[in-house]
């Protein structure tokens, strides 16, 4: 899994308790799945997004931050790229 830091940059304001984010993988090179929780919680069993190799695959997202402002990404399988285009905030 991998942490992202989310409040504080880019405009979003620190202390925000969630994000509404388009969530695109591309590239992958191998068939999985891709997981965006808080990052002080336990991964949850439920994905965002599926994906096949060498696909894109857009996802709107809406995720709980962690008290800092980060939330975590986790694949399982393979590389893949990710893109978080954060369009909302919620305080």
């Amino acid at each position: 899994a991998r942490r992202v830091q989310l409040a504080g940059l880019g405009g979003l304001p620190g202390g925000c308790s969630g994000v509404v984010a388009n969530v695109t993988v591309t590239g992958p090179t191998h068939d999985g799945y891709l997981t965006v929780w808080p990052a002080h919680l336990p991964q949850p069993l439920a994905s965002n997004l599926n994906f096949g190799p060498g696909q894109t695959v857009p996802n709107l997202v809406v995720a709980a931050l962690s008290p800092d402002g980060a939330v975590r990404l986790f694949t399982p399988f393979g590389a893949t790229n990710v893109i978080v285009d954060v369009v909302g905030y919620i305080t």
